[in-house]
């Protein structure tokens, strides 16, 4: 059960292995990347790349989960499961927060991959994890988060030829979605079964943003397609089911013979593996490097910063490619073309650095760049509102009645094709002054997926998606994206703090707030918030 991602892509896999409640792995390729994701009955329980970013130790690291980082740097080459089933029989962690932190570390695995169009895919149904894992990814709001960032061109020839194809609302229920204004339109136009070419015809929008639109409430599980192009035939499928009713245990060599005779259930059986955890130094860090310095043409893209970049952020920049690039860390002997290609371009590393870490050299070589490209100003409708004050109004609450789109929002419909990242911010900070969650979510979103290493954009979209009980782990990676970004920004620690106390996450809310304070002592809102949950205020 194999096949190619530009004919069946991860999102269109996910949701047919759930439709068929199957279990088993689900391997991708792409380029030098691999992931696989593990299913049970059709649940997503866990998956994991050969990145090392996606390794729990770098969640943790990310997450700001300091007990995790601890007991990783003493347990360096230990895989991920035994080490989170070393914090659990520690009481570090409860069974419950470890699996919690799988899924977790599964979205940040398939966010990414969702993307992919191209590259393999291979689905085995024999394959289990040994160790028993009851964690929940809840996808749908990932699978139309993909969607929603996937070219039009990709998604329009998913639909080609299927005009007379019907489409039909599905029983999944969209109350627990945030729908994007075209989508709660397109959704409003389907109240019975209906053509591709009729949908399209009376909605009165392009052809390409309908069909996106229409995508994503295909993959919300909203609508339903009658002509879809499914990855799995009927026989695959009827195999795959047998195998959940098999023994799960590994045929022994010896009866491999009569095995291969035996009826499917038996021929079959389950092979139980390990789980298969990233460990150690991994080479697709080094090729991503040498591909990022490849295409780098200056000293901030080969720093991966922007150019407004801060001092600090410089030298944490610096530090973190030393750390892991240094060619100190690689055997000259092992390797010499390797060696070579390190010592390289950790030459083009320091020498980027030595300009840009010196104030007056750094000045100069931002003149030989020239300015940077400016936005132009926002427009006049909706009204330019500046962004909110961080002291004065970085808790308000947005209202979330206006849960669904209003069936006419031309601005809305238009923002992604024709305005600057600035101005959706803008749009979107207003939106959320307003009161209109749903129009708040679809500009801020825009913006950042614009502009994503811009924070307070992430701040602002976060403090949006923070909103909604089911967007609120959505919500808390992009806090720890905007505090990536800008790791002196007090008020992101903050605001991430407050997420934690309403998920009832309190150990986490004041490690936030102690990081803020160790920041900025004399922050009033981290040291109110602070007194509050120790019960003072």
């Amino acid at each position: 059960m194999n096949g190619q991602l530009h004919e069946h892509p991860l999102a269109e896999l996910i949701q047919e292995i759930a439709v068929a409640g199957l279990s088993g792995s689900l391997r991708l390729a792409h380029e030098r990347i691999k992931a696989a994701i593990y299913f049970e009955e059709g649940r997503i329980v866990y998956a994991t790349s050969n990145l090392r970013m996606h390794r729990l130790a770098e969640c943790a690291r990310r997450w700001n989960i300091e007990a995790v980082e601890r007991l990783a740097a003493t347990r360096e080459n230990v895989p991920d499961m035994e080490l989170g089933l070393e914090l659990v029989a520690k009481g570090i962690l409860s069974r419950e927060e470890f699996e919690e932190l799988l899924a977790r570390q599964a979205v940040e695995v398939m966010r990414p991959a969702l993307l992919w169009t191209d590259g393999n895919w291979d689905f085995d149904p024999r394959v289990r994890l040994t160790v028993e894992v009851k964690s929940r990814v809840e996808v749908r709001e990932l699978l139309m988060e993909s969607a929603r960032r996937m070219s039009r061109e990709f998604i329009a020839a998913r639909f080609k030829g299927t005009e007379d194809e019907k489409l039909a609302p599905a029983d999944a229920a969209t109350h627990d979605l945030r729908l994007l204004p075209v989508e709660g339109f397109i959704l409003s136009r389907v109240d019975g079964p209906i053509t591709l070419s009729e949908l399209t015809t009376i909605s009165g929008m392009p052809e390409a943003e309908t069909l996106q639109a229409l995508y994503a409430l295909v993959l919300g599980g909203t609508l339903r397609r009658d002509g879809q192009r499914n990855a799995f035939n009927a026989e695959q499928l009827t195999r795959a089911r047998a195998i959940k009713t098999a023994p799960a245990r590994v045929i022994p060599a010896q009866e491999a013979a009569t095995a291969a005779e035996a009826p499917v259930a038996a021929a079959e059986a389950v092979k139980e593996t390990p789980a298969p955890l990233v460990t150690g130094y991994q080479p697709s860090d080094v090729d991503l490097l040498f591909e990022r310095l490849d295409d780098a043409t200056n000293y901030y893209q080969v720093l991966d910063l922007s150019r407004d970049a801060e001092a600090s952020e410089i030298k944490r920049a610096y530090h973190g490619l030393a750390k892991r690039f240094h060619p100190d860390r690689f055997h000259q002997d092992a390797d010499p073309k390797l060696y070579m290609r390190i010592e390289d371009a950790f030459a083009r590393i320091s020498q980027a650095y030595e300009t840009l870490k010196d104030q007056q050299m750094r000045a100069a070589y931002d003149r030989s760049l020239g300015a940077p490209l400016k936005m132009p100003p926002p427009k006049a409708d909706p009204p330019k509102t500046p962004a909110p004050k961080p002291e004065e109004k970085i808790f308000a609450k947005a209202s979330t009645k206006n849960r669904t789109a209003p069936q006419s929002s031309p601005s809305a419909r238009q923002a992604s094709n024709s305005a600057q990242p600035e101005e959706l911010y803008q749009q979107g900070v207003a939106a959320l002054q307003q009161g209109n969650q749903t129009l708040a979510l679809n500009y801020l979103g825009e913006a950042a997926r614009l502009a994503p290493r811009q924070p307070r954009y992430r701040a602002q979209y976060a403090r949006a998606l923070a909103a909604g009980a089911q967007t609120r782990h959505q919500a808390e990676t992009e806090f720890q994206a905007a505090i990536a970004l800008d790791r002196g920004n007090v008020y992101y620690r903050v605001m991430l703090a407050r997420l934690y106390s309403e998920m009832g996450m309190a150990r986490r809310a004041l490690g936030e707030l102690e990081r803020a304070l160790a920041i900025d002592p004399k922050s009033e809102a981290a040291r109110l918030l602070l007194d509050k949950l120790k019960g003072r205020g």
